[in-house]
């Protein structure tokens, strides 16, 4: 029997497994969690688990959704105004990561890594490829739009797992406008400027903490 998905019912009882699932990966980690474990968090039944989702994986798979449906939410908002006074969607995600860190990092370091890494990476490439449109609405690129759009998606989320992983060594606005700088300077002969000259922004000290 298929599930209505707009029961008020079925939202609350999947909101308490993404909830209980989030508080376990936080506690445990992504690989030792098992399905029972997760039902009885959630104080739901094991058949009950299995009437929403199929495993785990399509449990963070949801829990993903939500996560990335606000960050997508707040990268969307961003004009190119935005972007030219320096406030960019790589500006929204190392705040996000900021805001959840635990469970960034969590995420990045057990099996569920590949599927939050192919989120993002979507996420990103459908940005870069609008940006570029409204940019370049005419422009003959030396290279695939779609390469270029994911080339530049999967950098910046390589460089923000290696900002993770050491522990944060730069300010977060400092990581967008690097990562930004590096990006455009290395895709900037894909869409055809020779004439690429802007500066890279000046290096921060490194935190204390390092």
């Amino acid at each position: 029997m298929s599930v209505n998905q707009n029961d008020l019912r079925v939202i609350k009882t999947k909101r308490g497994l993404r909830e209980a699932f989030i508080r376990l990966l936080l506690q445990k980690g992504y690989d030792a969690i098992s399905i029972q474990e997760i039902a009885t968090e959630a104080q739901a039944a094991r058949v009950t688990f299995y009437r929403h989702y199929k495993d785990k994986e399509e449990l963070l798979v949801d829990c993903l959704n939500v996560i990335y449906e606000e960050l997508s939410k707040r990268v969307k908002q961003i004009s190119m105004e935005d972007i030219q006074k320096g406030y960019s969607p790589l500006l929204v995600f190392y705040e996000h990561i900021q805001e959840e860190e635990e469970l960034y990092t969590i995420l990045f370091s057990s099996r569920g890594t590949q599927v939050v890494i192919e989120r993002l990476r979507k996420l990103f490439a459908e940005r870069i490829k609008e940006q570029i449109g409204e940019r370049f609405p005419d422009k003959q690129l030396q290279v695939p739009l779609e390469i270029i759009a994911y080339y530049s998606a999967s950098a910046r989320i390589g460089l923000a797992i290696w900002w993770l992983e050491n522990g944060k060594p730069y300010p977060a606005k400092y990581m967008a406008q690097a990562s930004r700088w590096l990006i455009r300077a290395g895709g900037a002969r894909g869409l055809g400027l020779d004439d690429f000259s802007i500066e890279p922004p000046p290096i921060p000290p490194i935190s204390s903490d390092h």
